[in-house]
């Protein structure tokens, strides 16, 4: 019973506290609406009182055409109660955009309309999450790609990220306290004191009643609207925040917990009930930037690589927007990034893992919680920094009340963060560089490199393929971020004497955020001597 009276306080926080979706613009079909780039994304409601049958079953979609280049984007609409149907559009292009609907059902069909979108008077709001080559990149303004590290966290003693761990009880007051935005804020906070720009959550049948985890249980075959109105303020808010979102579709059918589709009314893997409710999620959370999603957990257990596969197809088919698609353990050619299971993985795996396959992202999906199967405080921040060196891969962090409390140092996980998302240093074309000292990446202009070396006082740079001078800086990845300004360095072989032995991270090149002043080099560490700066 504490499940249902957890998931009802939930429930209704969300729908008490705010009754529009967050940023939304809601318009009839007849009269143009107006939206900025990326977002807020338009939405329109038509009303169909003559529909037969089971309403979440009606095909509907509307195709947006962009006037200046062509550009075509079709969704489907979706069920939203009593006798309404909706559909929603996000702006990839500034510009005007027309509309036609199409469905066998005449009240959904042959409407039409316009949208503007507009630049947007934030420019640091991005688009969606997509793939370039081996590495993730997000949409910025228009056209433009950056480099994204793929980085998830989970907070399992603070927030009810794990939707089915209902020994926490610690998760109660705060479901009851707060609606579903300060929730997905609150996380997101978190998330980036520890390093990370995405959070998760896992609904597990919760896609269909709220409460029942288990297809034991479940009496629905059709989609919870109350779990979608949920998932819609929080992946908003992270969105206009400028994070992101990883949702995980299933969990595991062990004895003791059926977290999957595979039985109750309707069911099946990719059964009626199972993609009645894929087009539910392709029409309604589709046009939302923001979030990305795994299939879920332990798969080797109970679906097969085909299976996951059609997932895949069948979203892809249906997903009128770009969204990255991941089933852990599993590389299927319909997935859109390559995942991973097991804990704690080396450099040398995350490095042959993005040479395996070039054409798509890699990520490490299995939970390395703090404290589980050998994850310290100092394996966390080398792995983050080695998986990052070997080109860009994904991992998976967090805490869990099985393991550890706390991470004792989150600073290291910051500064993390600061020098590659902050400063923008992971270029979409950087690659390894072979026989450096320690770990580097260089672009292919030779212009950016990152060097890195761990427990060192010294650091040689072949920067002899380097085209011009180029800014540099160093950063002790050790401790809370700040930058020694290195000044110009030239096109030539040299070594850098760093002022302590400690993990090293040096930027070489213009990145767009250049050294200021209130940038305070770190203090040594207690005892130790400060060797001066010197370069060859």
């Amino acid at each position: 019973m504490r499940r249902f009276r957890i998931l009802y306080f939930l429930i209704f926080s969300v729908v008490t506290n705010l009754h529009l979706v967050l940023g939304n613009r809601t318009a009839s079909s007849t009269e143009p609406a107006t939206t900025t780039l990326w977002s807020p994304y338009a939405e329109w409601s038509l009303e169909n009182s003559t529909y037969s049958g089971n309403p979440f079953d009606v095909v509907a979609s509307a195709t947006f055409v962009h006037h200046r280049s062509g550009e075509t984007r079709t969704t489907e609409m979706f069920y939203d109660g009593g006798t309404s149907w909706k559909f929603r559009f996000t702006g990839t292009q500034t510009g005007t955009w027309t509309f036609t609907t199409s469905s066998s059902d005449s009240d959904l069909d042959g409407q039409s309309g316009t949208v503007t979108v507009m630049p947007n008077p934030n420019p640091e709001i991005t688009g969606f999450l997509i793939t370039q080559g081996n590495k993730f990149a997000v949409q910025v303004g228009e056209g433009e790609l950056r480099g994204f590290l793929f980085n998830v966290y989970q907070e399992n003693n603070k927030f009810p990220a794990d939707f089915w761990d209902w020994n926490n009880d610690r998760n109660l007051d705060y479901i009851r306290t707060y609606p579903a935005e300060e929730w997905a804020s609150r996380y997101l906070q978190e998330a980036r004191t520890h390093g990370a720009n995405t959070i998760w959550l896992a609904l597990a049948n919760q896609w269909f009643e709220v409460g029942v985890l288990d297809w034991h249980d479940l009496s629905s075959e059709n989609p919870d609207l109350r779990t979608f109105d949920m998932l819609d303020r929080v992946i908003t808010t992270a969105h206009k925040e400028g994070g992101r979102v990883h949702i995980w579709l299933w969990g595991d059918d062990a004895s003791d917990r059926h977290w999957t589709p595979t039985g109750g009314p309707g069911g099946g893997i990719n059964g009626v009930r199972d993609k009645r409710l894929q087009r539910y999620i392709a029409a309604r959370l589709g046009p939302l930037p923001g979030w990305t999603m795994g299939y879920g957990f332990d798969l080797q257990e109970w679906v097969s690589e085909s299976q996951v596969g059609e997932w895949a197809r069948y979203m892809h088919e249906h997903l009128g927007w770009d969204h990255v698609l991941m089933a852990r353990g599993r590389s299927h050619s319909e997935l859109d990034a390559v995942s991973y299971s097991g804990l704690n993985h080396s450099y040398s795996s995350a490095a042959s893992n993005l040479d395996s396959d070039k054409n798509r992202p890699h990520v490490f999906e299995e939970r390395d919680y703090y404290q589980r199967s050998g994850n310290t405080m100092d394996v966390t921040r080398l792995h983050l920094w080695q998986y990052t060196l070997a080109g860009g891969h994904g991992g998976y962090w967090g805490i869990h009340h099985n393991w550890g409390s706390s991470y004792p140092n989150p600073e290291q996980m910051q500064t993390h963060f600061e020098f590659w998302l902050k400063n923008e240093r992971l270029l979409l074309d950087m690659k390894r560089v072979a026989g450096a000292d320690g770990y580097a990446l260089m672009d292919d202009a030779k212009t950016h490199y990152v060097f890195y070396k761990e427990g060192s006082s010294a650091i040689e740079l072949d920067l002899s393929a380097m085209i011009g001078p180029q800014p540099a800086v160093a950063v002790d990845t050790r401790r809370r971020y700040a930058e020694i300004n290195l000044g110009v360095l030239n096109a030539a072989r040299q070594t850098w004497q760093a002022p302590y032995q400690s993990d090293w991270a040096i930027a070489v090149g213009d990145f767009g955020s250049a050294f200021t002043p209130d940038s305070v080099p770190p203090a040594p560490p207690s005892g130790v001597r400060v060797i001066p700066l010197q370069e060859d």
